[in-house]
């Protein structure tokens, strides 16, 4: 995988090999070029599509590298449309394949996405991203064992798989693995030292771990929610940490981060309340009784977590 993940896979050489006497030779260039500005890029993407001047495969191509930088943009319905087009010109370019596979996975479409995927598989190409993709399908599923195997398989094709490294650690701190969850999110932050989920994870897991270096953990999740501010994982450990150590009002900003996101999470509520009523505000209780009433054992967790609810 690339240095933007999942979206961008070094396709598209067909159109960085063009003649100084083609006017379009720098848009092919930077259509193919992964690493250049996402907007530049979609600009000459666009320029080379409306050319007129493309046959199907060529045209294919340019498609599928706008889609992966529209998506890596954000711009997921605008990506999906590129992907659908490029197979339209194309139905055996690999690229797209994916690209359409990674949207539909995000957007929760495992089953639309399954026959893409294990067609990719197929192919043989792009097989980390094949493998990783055949992973988030089986852990969407809770298929576990299925999961792990992919994710082993997607990290043999790329040691260096961030993303496929941090997943495997999720599963793994889930099943109690916490040695073998922190060496993935060591893999994971050595090969993207940026990576948000990584960060969240491996704060998690020190919380959770027997003996866990709390400064370590506290380094992780101030990490994550700076990589990420909007990342519920980091925030939610930041706050739990922020409660432990009686800063009061940094783990309401850190809740409150988490509820503009996601409204209503209990543990951002429960956690908020805290915070608001050890700091003199009585209507934290508020906040805590709306947490019981979406989860009963809400104050049992915080409390084996370290955290006083009283």
């Amino acid at each position: 995988m690339g240095a933007r993940g999942l979206f961008f896979v070094g396709v598209a050489l067909a159109l960085a090999s063009c003649g100084e006497s083609d006017p379009l030779a720098r848009a092919r260039a930077d259509c193919a070029n992964a690493e250049s500005n996402l907007e530049a890029q979609i600009a000459s993407c666009t320029a080379l599509i409306e050319s007129g001047e493309l046959g199907d495969p060529e045209r294919s191509i340019a498609l599928a590298n706008r889609g992966s930088a529209r998506g890596e943009g954000g711009d997921v319905t605008a990506a999906l449309r590129d992907f659908e087009a490029a197979l339209a010109a194309d139905g055996d370019n690999m690229h797209a394949i994916m690209g359409r596979a990674s949207v539909l996975i995000e957007s929760g479409q495992t089953d639309a996405a399954e026959p893409l995927v294990q067609r990719l598989v197929a192919s043989g190409e792009y097989a980390g991203s094949a493998h990783f993709s055949l992973g988030q399908i089986a852990a969407r599923r809770g298929e576990t064992a299925a999961a792990i195997a992919a994710f082993d398989a997607a990290i043999e094709a790329e040691p260096r798989f961030a993303r496929a490294l941090e997943a495997r650690a999720r599963i793994r701190q889930q099943q109690g693995d916490h040695a073998g969850a922190l060496a993935d999110y060591d893999a994971a932050l050595d090969a993207n030292p940026q990576l948000a989920p990584a960060l969240a994870g491996r704060c998690w897991t020190r919380v959770l771990q027997q003996d866990g270096d709390m400064a370590l953990a506290r380094a992780d999740a101030d990490a994550a929610a700076q990589a990420d501010p909007r990342g519920v994982n980091g925030q939610l450990c930041r706050g739990l940490l922020q409660l432990r150590a009686e800063e009061w009002e940094g783990a309401r900003l850190s809740y409150e981060a988490v509820l503009e996101v996601t409204p209503g999470d209990p543990n951002a509520l429960f956690g908020r309340g805290i915070a608001r009523r050890r700091a003199g505000d009585n209507a934290g209780s508020e906040d805590m009784n709306q947490a019981r009433d979406f989860d009963r054992h809400i104050a049992q967790r915080f409390d084996q977590l370290g955290v006083r609810s009283y």
